[in-house]
């Protein structure tokens, strides 16, 4: 009798474990996300940290007077702006209307 239940009652076990896995996958791919965002954010903050001190040590040395220490910091940083990002988009394929089904969420 038992074996009669669980089979029944497999299909349902197989949506719900699809289920999980698709919450699990949306909640990986937020943390993906947030990660790839925050190294982004320190890489650009490392070439700017780099540019400004590649330009105090040019002005220690003694190439540049003070208007053309200027323009090299700000050219550094410009540069460093118009570095092109990389981004990557990872989504879910929408269900197509004709196949969808009765959906479960569990707490």
């Amino acid at each position: 009798m038992s074996e009669k239940k669980y089979s029944e009652n497999d299909p349902e076990r197989t949506l719900i474990t699809l289920d999980q896995l698709s919450q699990t996958i949306e909640v990986m791919t937020s943390v993906v996300n947030r990660l790839r965002q925050h190294l982004s954010e320190q890489v650009t903050a490392k070439r700017e940290i780099e540019a400004l001190e590649q330009a105090q040590e040019r002005a220690r040395a003694g190439k540049l007077d003070d208007d053309e220490q200027e323009a090299a910091m700000t050219d550094a940083l410009l540069d460093d702006a118009a570095q092109p990002g990389v981004v990557v988009e990872v989504s879910k394929p929408e269900p197509d209307l004709d196949e969808a089904v009765d959906e479960k969420t569990l707490h």
